[in-house]
């Protein structure tokens, strides 16, 4: 397995690598260079010494001194002694005819001086034509030995030059590589990576799901994943005892809810005890009728109650979206029938849920828009998936969308009002047990917290907003996927 370690160090050690080879490639040159540099030296030390040579052999034949004869012997020594020390650089840029002929040159040039003064004048005459010539043809192997070792020298520099620059570019390049490489192996994971947390951040996203061979990120990722894992269960730990804290609330609440109905009750027989039969019959009838709708709300709050703390036998099957709403629509129109429904695009999909339990989804969903004032219900269903339909502001969504973002098939419900929309401030409360806005003795606040149970019974979420044009919008996401190998009437528990 690759890691964002092994591939940052190859990329330090391909460019350390590159510059090693660099400073080798320079040094190299340089050392090339110096070595031409003392041959061109040695080189140009014969030459000079040659051109002294003529010189103090021009001076001899002008004044006969043997001052000159001396200097020239001198001079005919150093060139000796400097040919042998450089005789190997001479092998370069001189043939070893070239060499032989310096070296017989420069003998007969000794030869020839060495009893130049002995001669009679006649004599002389004759051996100083040989003497030039004999010193010219040596200057002129040392200048032409010495041109080809200068140009031997330039084209030492051009090279070291040209060497210096494919090298620099080279390593540029390698810089440039390592650099992309860097980028594409390294930075842009982190990149992607940053990107996905920021999704997770904002909700878009349940895990990280980034594929990388790297092992430091797929660590990080598992290790990621597993503290979301942590929190969600904590949160829902923590829901949970909100849950619980609330339902203290709401025994406390029933509890004063409950009073009111004894109390009218209470006050009606003990008016029917105390009668002694001067009360007209229709005020007693009113009487009673009045204990028997108190005794009536009371058992409408103890059953909601009951409904909100046990856990009925769950029972699926698979169940076609239109009938569901259909079903729960015609039950709800009998109440009030003056309320407008407009059921559109509902999609003919089966969806594995159970029955009675969604219905009360939709039935609570629809007296809760009637109670708040709405005159029309909008009511739409549509199969999609949970990434092209999840909300974007994950702050209005109640539920676990795990299972939604897993299954391959999700249904969408929407059920949108006119009414007058539900305060920014109680939008997150209005899913808790016991959370109400009516009047006392109108509701309990139980009815979006059933409906907020059952969805998660079913796996399912549900988000709640405000129109932007009035009224509310309810949306409900359910996973398709649960029964697909399931007979349409087989149940579940």
């Amino acid at each position: 397995m690759s890691s964002l370690r092994n591939k940052i160090m190859t990329s330090y050690g391909l460019s350390t690598f590159a510059l090693l080879i660099f400073v080798a490639i320079v040094i190299t040159d340089l050392h090339y260079l110096q070595t031409q540099i003392i041959e061109d030296e040695a080189v140009n030390q014969l030459y000079i010494t040659s051109q002294e040579i003529r010189r103090d052999e021009k001076n001899l034949f002008l004044y006969h001194h043997n001052k000159d004869l001396e200097q020239l012997h001198q001079q005919l020594e150093v060139a000796h002694q400097s040919f042998n020390n450089s005789k190997q650089f001479f092998s370069e840029f001189a043939s070893a005819q070239e060499i032989l002929e310096i070296e017989t040159i420069l003998q007969r040039y000794g030869e020839l001086i060495a009893d130049y003064t002995t001669l009679a004048p006649s004599a002389q005459q004759i051996r100083q034509v040989e003497i030039r010539k004999t010193g010219h043809n040596l200057t002129e192997l040392f200048q032409n030995v010495y041109v080809r070792q200068r140009a031997s020298l330039e084209k030492t520099a051009r090279v070291a030059k040209m060497t210096l620059i494919a090298a620099s570019i080279t390593v540029i390049l390698l810089g440039i590589a390592s650099a992309l490489f860097m980028v594409r192996r390294v930075v842009r994971p982190l990149a992607q990576l940053e990107e996905q947390l920021d999704e997770v951040a904002e909700g878009r996203e349940q895990n990280l799901t980034l594929p990388s061979n790297d092992k430091e990120i797929q660590s990080f990722v598992h290790h990621f994943n597993s503290m979301l894992e942590q929190l969600r269960r904590q949160q829902h730990q923590l829901r949970q005892h909100e849950k619980a804290a609330a339902l203290g609330v709401l025994v406390s609440g029933v509890a004063h809810e409950l009073n009111n109905p004894l109390s009218n009750i209470s006050t009606s027989v003990q008016l029917i005890m105390e009668d002694d039969g001067s009360v007209r019959e229709d005020l007693r009838k009113q009487w009673l009728s009045h204990i028997d709708g108190e005794c009536e709300r009371a058992r409408r709050i103890v059953r909601r109650l009951l409904d909100s703390v046990r856990q009925p036998k769950h029972h699926e099957r698979l169940i076609k979206a239109s009938e569901l709403v259909q079903s729960a629509v015609q039950l709800t129109h009998r109440q009030h029938p003056e309320f407008l429904f407009h059921i559109e695009d509902i999609c003919d999909s089966e969806i594995p849920v159970d029955r009675e339990r969604m219905q009360q989804v939709f039935i609570n969903l629809i007296k809760n828009a009637y109670a708040a004032g709405s005159s029309n219900i909008w009511i739409f269903g549509r199969d999609t998936t949970w990434a092209a339909s999840r909300p974007k502001n994950r702050d209005i969504l109640v539920g676990d969308p795990t299972e939604l973002r897993q299954a391959h098939h999700v249904l969408l419900y929407q059920v949108e009002d006119d009414g007058p929309g539900i305060p920014s401030d109680h939008l997150a409360k209005i899913f808790d047990p016991f959370f109400t806005t009516q009047a006392g003795g109108e509701g309990t606040g139980l009815g979006l917290y059933l409906v907020e149970e059952i969805i998660s019974e079913h796996s399912g979420c549900i988000a709640v907003e405000n129109r932007p044009n009035g009224g509310t919008r309810f949306s409900i996401w359910l996973p398709r996927d649960g029964m697909a190998d399931q007979a349409p009437d087989q149940e579940t528990t």
